[in-house]
């Protein structure tokens, strides 16, 4: 069978962006320092979540505002910078037999990792943005990476108490990427990753296999100060759009999202617990509209805790996500039914957010599928054909100010791709994935 690792490994570079989202533009809007809306960048705090709920829309400067326009004092834009060192366990072998291991390059050095420009703020009354323009110099690739637009409005009920409530659109390009908490994928630890390593091919669909790569517009409501409601539907955002794990799923043809929660806070405390998912139709490459789609449907559970004090931030999060897959091209499978099962849990402590670290466990598992897990492929196939991958990543990190992370990242892997040892059938262990990322990341 062709070794198609580099390809996959380019695409990986090229398509996968270390996510952002604490942006020195929203505190010019606002004139709050960013540890009103982060414990310790990028994680939101219970102000922070109602901030993006209100559609990044606060201000303290003055504001020009006729009937027809409403124009912010201070434009929000700001730039973020990433470098980073990253060295793997074992050099990926430079092409020809696996056997002729350690003679390319372990260690990978990156200045910059990736710039980002940002515009992150008001657009106009009820309307703000999060939109990302990222270069990745790796891949010498200019795209945009998660962005939103929404649109926020309050009402009143008109009995009992008047409670007030948040309702809104968001239009975005990353299911997860419009949610408030940091237990679901788009924005949930690890938040930087090197993107010269082995990735993790083997995914579920919402764990980032529509990022950037989509277009969903749905509506939300936010209840009682508790509950939060949200469903709408994603498009292809690109017509030749391919999975980079197997090739498919293609175009997207329907789907259906949904998120629920309830968050609950007390003194220093916060706890949310929520529910969410997506169903979703898809044409294979190569099959044209009027042949049978494949489908994905993907039910998550997640919860998160914070403890936030001056000196003392506590944050735990976790989230499971079960996909039930159904192939009715078999031609890129050898089942006509699948599943895979993903799982993280995350802790995280900072004193007087400027120093800490994190440890995550995180879990993926599924059904053997020979074709589906390219088994004979090098570094990324699995001679098992199974998708299971487990580990561990322990960061820490320090903050010489609150816009500015010096950090080291250890990822571990127990199992990759179904085995410990030998686990391609080509002579690599899960350990050889291993990976030491030292980063500097800045925003301003």
């Amino acid at each position: 069978m062709m070794r198609i690792w580099p390809v996959a490994i380019a695409l990986a570079v090229i398509l996968i962006c270390p996510p952002a989202y604490a942006t020195s533009g929203f505190a010019r809007q606002t004139g709050l320092s960013c540890e009103a809306c982060h414990t310790v960048f990028p994680e939101l705090t219970p102000f922070g979540r109602k901030f993006k709920l209100n559609g990044y829309i606060f201000t303290s400067g003055k504001q020009l505002e006729p009937s027809q326009l409403a124009l912010s004092e201070f434009p929000p834009i700001s730039l973020q910078a990433q470098a980073s060192q990253t060295a793997l366990g074992k050099a990926l072998p430079d092409g020809g037999s696996p056997a002729v291991t350690d003679v390319s390059q372990k260690n990978s050095s990156q200045f910059p990792q990736a710039v980002s420009l940002f515009y992150t703020g008001k657009v106009a009354n009820r309307l703000g943005a999060f939109l990302q323009l990222t270069w990745t110099p790796s891949s010498n690739s200019v795209g945009i990476d998660n962005s939103e637009l929404r649109f926020a409005a309050h009402g009143t009920f008109k009995s009992g108490n008047h409670k007030d409530f948040i309702y809104g659109l968001t239009l975005n390009n990353n299911p997860t990427s419009q949610d408030v908490w940091n237990s679901t994928p788009a924005w949930g630890s690890p938040f930087i990753s090197t993107n010269v390593g082995v990735p993790s091919v083997t995914k579920v669909l919402l764990d980032g296999q529509l990022a950037r790569q989509s277009v969903g517009l749905s509506g939300y409501v936010y209840l009682f100060d508790h509950l939060y409601a949200e469903f709408g539907g994603y498009r292809s955002a690109l017509t030749n759009f391919t999975n980079q794990t197997t090739g498919g799923p293609g175009p997207l043809d329907s789907t259906a999202y949904w998120r629920a929660a309830w968050e609950q806070g007390w003194n220093n405390h916060s706890l949310s617990v929520g529910t969410y998912g997506i169903s979703a139709a898809m044409h294979p490459p190569g099959i044209g509209e009027s042949a049978p789609t494949d489908s994905s449907t993907d039910v998550a559970f997640d919860a998160q805790y914070q403890y936030i004090s001056d000196r003392n931030i506590l944050s735990a999060s976790t989230t499971w996500i079960h996909e039930t897959r159904t192939f009715n091209n078999v031609a890129v499978t050898s089942n006509s039914h699948d599943s895979l099962d993903t799982a993280r849990i995350t802790g995280s402590y900072f004193f007087k957010r400027r120093i800490g670290g994190s440890l995550q466990g995180f879990s993926t598992t599924g059904a053997s599928d020979a074709v589906l897990y390219s088994s004979g492929t090098a570094i990324l196939g699995s001679g098992s054909g199974k998708p299971n991958t487990q580990g561990a990543v322990l960061e820490l990190d320090y903050l010489p100010s609150l816009n500015t992370k010096l950090g080291a990242q250890y990822t571990l892997y127990s199992t990759f791709n179904g085995g410990s040892h030998n686990y391609d059938s080509l002579g690599r262990n899960a350990s050889d994935n291993n990976t030491l990322f030292v980063f500097f990341w800045v925003a301003f």
